[in-house]
């Protein structure tokens, strides 16, 4: 049998060529074979499940994008549920070069998992997020939130002034003046205003349809005084009067609006957005920003001061900054890390400007809660809780803080101690907390659907109202003599490492960034490390690429067996011999 080397010169010897022709054409062919062999990675884009929200049993698709701009078919595209399975998922439509769907359908799936996307070409392994980490998992209620409802108490009797019913729509924020005669609600698809004085609303104004917002809870704020109201309704933020649902200004954008707030004077307005990762800064008297800030995760917690002169915000994963700017300009004047994994999640600021604190989406071994002195880029004190803390809040001198945690515990602090001043146990997580402007009274809301009220001097409740749903939402006057609750899910949902709208443009500043700052250097590619990397594929080493569920690599061999009749195999790569004689062929015959 005649080797590869003799075919291609007799092959070259039949065309008949000038031995310069062939000479030439043989250091043409050397100069471009390592263009003819590149590779181009494929992408995963836009990882996500539907819907978001189920009741144990539904079934929920998922599905990612894949694109290959040499036009290769995956070796594999699978999602990876963490410390659960590994499947297989199958093209449902599209081509390889502008894009092709891959769906998974889990029928009568029982519980949330974190999850993540993962293909190869056979050379190169892809992942998304991109970033690493996971995405959120669908967030299993273990009931139907479908009576929810608005209360007003007093502080002296745990029997509600009033109470309003939302139905199916969530309370995600409430907000209430300094006398307590105003209450400002965002729930569901709406924004309404209440008085103190009955549960009929002054006014409701509807968001654009589709434009309801199930996580976060931080859209809505009121002035001090109850003139001005700030709501958020996903892409849009409206300024409202108390006189009339009809905005004074709105402001569109592509953005979702994930934190609102409003200083106490009602001159200036923040919003935090998640999908554009910018912080914006509003002068009451315009729709025109008076200056953005551009993040590269999703700004979360937003508060400012009496005057505005100040902004504290924190932002999400990969970042995990806590933030502090003058209303002067978009230069930050604190950006402080504040853990490696940890979303800051929630924030406030003292009355008087001096003192901001933040709290962490946190892991167990991580400081939950951080206080700074806003004259200080470093934090005066930290503290540690066992779990989250989606809700802190801070009394009006900065003396007093207190937090709401996924240990079920809420904590009160002094500013001065390391250790907390008391904590109270409840029987499931703390989404709400806040405390009266002097500091004496605290209010918690809890997924055990009670809403408490605490003296400052003890960690036994003053009273406790058992509602129909998980509270969500809490608010005390700055005189500490109304209280205002709301009930849904908003807070309880898993939204750790949730989505990343723009990857791409996250990847890039976060590597950008770091290059700068720790000048890292790419390390060779060792198998059996535990880290996928680099030329690593699950083919030539298994034991790193089978991702986080090592355990659970057998149940995917299974259904990647059965699933051998519906192909995403590449076509068989041709050889350096067929490039070359198909090379040849199209230069010189016709």
């Amino acid at each position: 049998m005649k080797s590869q080397k003799s075919l291609i010169f007799e092959y070259i010897k039949k065309l008949n060529l000038p031995m310069k022709v062939i000479i030439f054409t043989i250091v043409f062919l050397i100069s471009i074979l390592p263009v003819v062999l590149a590779n181009t990675p494929p992408e995963l884009k836009e990882g996500s499940a539907q819907p978001s929200i189920a009741i144990s049993g539904d079934s929920i698709i998922y599905h990612v994008g894949y694109i290959d701009k040499d036009g290769d078919a995956p070796e594999y595209v699978r999602i990876y549920f963490t410390n659960r399975y590994i499947k297989e998922m199958k093209k449902i439509s599209g081509d390889y070069i502008t894009g092709a769907i891959y769906e998974y359908k889990w029928d009568n799936q029982d519980d949330g998992y974190d999850y993540r996307f993962e293909a190869s070409d056979g050379k190169t392994v892809v992942k998304f997020p991109v970033y690493g980490g996971t995405l959120a998992p669908v967030n299993f209620l273990s009931e139907k939130l479908s009576n929810n409802k608005i209360y007003l108490f007093s502080r002296q009797s745990s029997k509600p002034i009033w109470s309003y019913t939302t139905g199916k729509d969530w309370v995600n924020d409430v907000a209430i003046s300094d006398d307590g005669k105003y209450i400002a609600v965002q729930a569901g698809n709406s924004i309404y205003l209440f008085s103190k004085e009955n549960a009929i609303p002054l006014w409701i104004y509807e968001c654009h349809s589709g434009s309801e917002h199930l996580g976060g809870g931080w859209l809505i704020d009121i002035s001090s005084d109850g003139k001005y109201i700030v709501g958020g309704c996903q892409n849009s933020l409206h300024l409202f009067s108390k006189e009339a649902n009809q905005p004074l200004w709105s402001y569109e954008g592509n953005a979702n609006i994930y934190a609102v707030s409003i200083s106490a004077d009602g001159k200036y307005i923040a919003a935090g957005t998640s999908n554009t990762d910018e912080l914006i800064f509003f002068s009451r008297d315009s729709n025109k920003p008076l200056w953005k800030y551009q993040a590269t995760a999703d700004i979360h917690g937003l508060a400012l001061p009496n005057n505005g002169n100040l902004i504290a915000a924190g932002s999400h994963s990969p970042e995990e900054r806590a933030y502090l700017f003058s209303k002067d300009n978009n230069n930050p004047l604190t950006a402080y890390k504040t853990s490696p994994e940890s979303p800051v999640w929630t924030a406030a600021m003292s009355r008087d400007g001096k003192y901001s604190v933040y709290g962490l989406d946190s892991s167990d071994t991580y400081n939950s809660i951080f206080l700074f002195s806003t004259d200080k880029d470093t934090p005066l004190k930290t503290w540690i809780t066992d779990w989250w803390v989606r809700s802190v809040d801070i009394s009006s001198d900065g003396k007093y803080i207190t937090a709401g945690s996924g240990d079920h515990n809420v904590y009160l602090f002094d500013r001065d101690k390391n250790e907390p001043l008391w904590k109270f146990k409840a029987d499931e997580r703390i989404g709400s907390v806040a405390i009266s402007k002097d500091g004496k009274y605290i209010t918690a809301g809890s997924k055990d659907k009670n809403i408490y009220l605490f003296f400052r001097e003890s960690n036994t409740p003053l009273w406790n109202y058992k509602t129909d749903f998980w509270v969500t939402a809490v608010a005390i006057s700055a005189d500490s003599n109304y209280i205002v609750s709301g009930t849904g899910a908003s807070q309880y949902l898993s939204e750790g490492h949730h989505p990343i709208y723009n990857p791409e443009k996250r990847l890039k500043k976060e590597i950008s960034k770091t290059d700068k700052e720790t000048n890292t250097i790419i390390k060779e590619t060792i198998c059996g490390n535990g880290i996928c990397e680099g030329i690593e594929t699950y083919k030539s080493c298994p034991n790193d690429c089978c991702g986080e569920d090592c355990n659970f690599v057998e149940d995917f061999s299974e259904e990647r067996n059965a699933d051998k009749k519906e192909s995403t195999k590449p076509e068989k790569e041709k050889d350096l011999f067929s490039i070359i004689i198909d090379f040849l062929r199209r230069l010189f015959i016709k």
